[in-house]
């Protein structure tokens, strides 16, 4: 799956893109897949809980 995600990643990234681009663009994708998981999953919380857990900082 790993393989697969970064082909589709770069292969809607220009030609002339870095491998810092390539990194980054990479990085974000799993981001937003983990994201999604977890909603799936029901890992998320609520804006209030959130702002609480904030005040703790």
């Amino acid at each position: 799956m790993m393989k697969e995600l970064v082909m589709e990643v770069t292969n809607n990234l220009p030609d002339t893109a870095t491998i810092e681009e390539i990194f980054d663009a990479v990085l974000v994708r799993l981001c937003i897949e983990k994201g999604l998981k977890d909603i799936e999953d029901g890992k998320t919380i609520t804006t209030e809980e959130l702002l609480k857990e904030i005040e703790t900082w």
